[in-house]
């Protein structure tokens, strides 16, 4: 039967013949189907839905090392017999379609090796989107986004920095003039002070600027205290900027005060001296009202956003139904159990940690298991509750139902492809001699490039242009001596180690270029006498973030133009091997 098969390819498809094709993408096909059943069967206990690198595990835990081991016997074997023949190079007839055809069945070929972590982790993807029905699914991020303000960790935002809505409680103290009033003469004796800096801008709604909590200190004399509760300054608006420049400066406009982490790591309520030795002293004003968060955005009704559920937090508080609140509480509870995740309320209950009404002012944290297991004797006093754990369990059962693709990092493998497709290629388009030539050159340029550009550096001084400068030279360089050596057929060697180094070098010139050209631009809108740095600036310019969403978009596009551009470069071969030997 396989005697057969091969005598009808030999004589009917030389091509299909040459390259084993039907036998290499059977066997990868095989490969990859065998990485979709692991990565299927991979998942098979609650407790991995907790890890934060679930869907990388392919790669972080060493599975990668024997599919890379297999890979590369298949590979050799697959190589030692299309390499054998060589009808090119035997110069026998073969036109320029056949050549093209061959290049992208390498390619093809290559790729689906490449493109195995992608079937691990849809095997993943699939058994981990199945293990929870929708209905579920819908029904508990529900509770959950009802429910996470009452957990009391510290990560979350608690003070009027956070809110996103009004609360009467608060906004009738402090209006909006008050606080505009406090702003501008804050601003003026900070100017005055500080002439050459600029000063944050007034943020919406008004009682997130730290002058409304100034103000709605005099309001709550009772809540002086020497010791400060830390919670972090976090800020989630309503609805998702689309706007890259937009969040980024709101992000700058009022920094994150605490790092959360680090103060857990020594105390959650700390006393601190200023600079004259007195106890610094604070107002703990952190309340469940000025909690404003959406944990799971519900991907089939659009109504229930982040507004109605802050709508929602809100009038529940208002209501100060404790009845209410305990029965979301032993929701969660439930949700925590069913998911085989850690709580502790042993010395109350965890109603009894919430704030009373009608401020709602906060005066306990609740940690979580990992940050009290920190300290041996904590964890056998202080309760906890394991609140991220249960996060992210819902956020890979998120991923794998709703924001998989299995497109993900196939810009990279296609540009991999690639670049081993190039190095076959050219092994089999080229005589040994100038392949290998053409290897060991590659690195003595690599270094006398490097050279290059430190002598230039040395005498006009660092700039970051000077790689690309070497890099265009060089690429002129490859093209100049190819054509000068096919016009006058001559140092055959020199030619075809030059058009090896020009067809590899194409892989890569379009991403250089346009990454040259995102540099140039940002130098050129940099204006030194700002207090914004480059990095800043390409984050917040309208123009740069075009550019680098340009520049992903072109990873995928790259490949494509490459192969449309080999078809014409085939030809140069056909002149090369047309050329005398030396």
């Amino acid at each position: 039967m396989f005697k057969k098969i091969n005598q009808t390819l030999i004589t009917k498809y030389p091509l299909i013949w040459n390259l084993k094709f039907i036998w290499i993408l059977l066997t990868v096909l095989v490969f990859n189907f065998i990485a979709f059943i692991n990565g299927f069967l991979f998942f098979n206990k609650k407790s991995q839905l907790q890890e934060s690198g679930l869907y990388e595990v392919f790669f972080n835990t060493g599975i990668a090392i024997y599919y890379v081991l297999i890979g590369v016997i298949i590979g050799v074997i697959w190589l030692y017999f299309y390499i054998k023949n060589n009808r090119f190079k035997s110069n026998y007839p073969t036109s320029r379609n056949y050549l093209f055809k061959e290049f992208l069945a390498v390619f093809f070929i290559i790729f689906l090796m490449f493109y195995v972590p992608n079937s691990f982790k849809t095997g993943l993807k699939l058994r981990v989107s199945n293990y929870m029905s929708e209905e579920q699914y819908l029904k508990d991020i529900n509770i959950i986004n009802r429910t996470q303000g009452f957990t009391l960790q510290p990560e979350f935002g608690y003070d009027n920095y956070s809110r996103n809505l009004s609360v009467p409680a608060f906004d009738s103290l402090v209006s909006e003039k008050e606080t505009r009033e406090l702003y501008e003469k804050n601003k003026r004796d900070y100017l005055r002070e500080n002439p050459t800096y600029s000063y944050n801008a007034f943020l919406e709604p008004y009682f997130r600027n730290p002058e409304f909590e100034t103000l709605l200190q005099d309001y709550f004399p009772e809540r002086f205290s020497y010791t400060k509760i830390y919670f972090n300054q976090t800020y989630q608006p309503l609805k998702k900027n689309t706007s890259s420049t937009d969040s980024f400066q709101e992000e700058m406009a009022y920094p994150v005060a605490v790092d959360s982490l680090s103060i857990l790591d020594s105390v959650s309520y700390a006393n601190t001296v200023n600079a004259s030795g007195k106890p610094d002293v604070y107002y703990n004003l952190a309340s469940l009202y000025s909690y404003s968060s959406l944990a799971f955005e519900n991907p089939k009704d659009s109504t229930l956003n982040h507004q109605f559920y802050d709508e929602q937090w809100i009038a529940l508080l208002q209501k100060n139904d404790r009845k209410a609140i305990e029965n979301l509480l032993n929701n969660y509870t439930d949700l925590l159990k069913k998911q085989e995740i850690g709580y502790q309320f042993k010395h109350k209950n965890w109603i009894d940690y919430l704030p009373q009404y009608p401020y709602y002012f906060i005066d306990h944290i609740l940690n979580s298991r990992e940050l009290v297991a920190k300290d041996q004797s904590k964890s056998k006093t202080e309760d906890y509750i394991n609140q991220d754990s249960l996060n992210k369990v819902y956020e890979n059962i998120e991923f794998a139902k709703y924001n998989s693709t299995w497109l993900e990092h196939i810009q990279y493998y296609l540009l991999i492809a690639l670049i081993l497709t190039v190095l076959i290629i050219t092994f089999r388009f080229s005589s040994f001699k100038v392949w290998l030539i053409s290897l060991i050159g590659a690195g003595i340029l690599a270094i006398l490039g490097s050279v290059f550009g430190i002598s230039i550096d040395a005498s006009i001084g660092y700039t970051q242009f000077t790689p690309y400068i070497i890099l265009f030279v060089f690429y002129v360089a490859f093209i100049a001596i190819t054509l000068i050596g096919l016009r006058s057929k001559k140092y055959k060697v020199l030619t075809g180690v030059n058009l090896n180094w020009f067809v590899a070098t194409n892989i890569f010139i379009g991403i250089v270029m346009l990454s040259f050209y995102t540099d140039f631009r940002s130098e050129m809108l940099y204006d030194s006498t700002n207090q914004i740095s480059i990095y800043e600036l390409r984050q917040t310019n309208k123009e740069l973030l075009m550019l680098q969403h340009f520049a992903e978009i072109f990873l995928y596009i790259n490949p494509i133009l490459y192969l449309i551009s080999f078809y014409f470069i085939i030809n140069l071969y056909k002149k090369w091997q047309a050329m005398p030997e030396e």
